[in-house]
């Protein structure tokens, strides 16, 4: 039986993540989907974008808890408690992996083609998300397999 992939929204229309910020974001977006329609999250990414600083990373990872009550009064944000709070939490979490590894590509493909390894590994500190909604972060975050297998060597 094949691992469960829940449907998603990929707000980097498809596109590969580059940067550290790209990964956030598409975290992100897997935390704000899991247990949502993704049309509900994709109409309002455009102001969640904007009150996480566009998902850059060392600008979010360096917030206090505190900002919380900052993020759920910012207009069209998403107002669930336990998603922004993930998601600041997550960020830190995915700063700690960068700077351990040079870089978020590098956490990622240190994984080879395992991607339910790399599954396992998240669930273990990615805040407020389950594992089919990990899955297609791996999945939406993975490159082509050929590029996969240049980046893993």
């Amino acid at each position: 039986m094949a691992p469960h992939i829940v449907t998603g929204w990929n707000p980097l229309a498809g596109d590969f993540p580059s940067k550290d910020d790209q990964v956030f974001e598409l975290l992100t977006a897997a935390v704000f989907q899991a247990r949502f329609r993704p049309d509900v999250v994709r109409k309002r990414w455009p102001n969640i974008r904007e009150g996480f600083m566009h998902f850059e990373l060392e600008v979010v990872a360096s917030w206090p808890d505190e900002k919380l009550a900052e993020l759920m009064e910012f207009e069209g944000m998403i107002r669930n408690t336990k998603k922004i709070r993930a998601t600041l939490l997550n960020a830190r979490e995915l700063k700690a992996y960068s700077c351990q590894y040079g870089d978020l590509q590098a956490y990622l493909c240190s994984f080879g083609n395992d991607q339910e390894a790399l599954v396992r590994d998240i669930d273990t500190w990615a805040h407020y998300i389950g594992a089919p909604s990990i899955r297609w972060f791996v999945q939406a975050s993975s490159a082509r397999s050929e590029d996969r297998n240049s980046c893993c060597e």
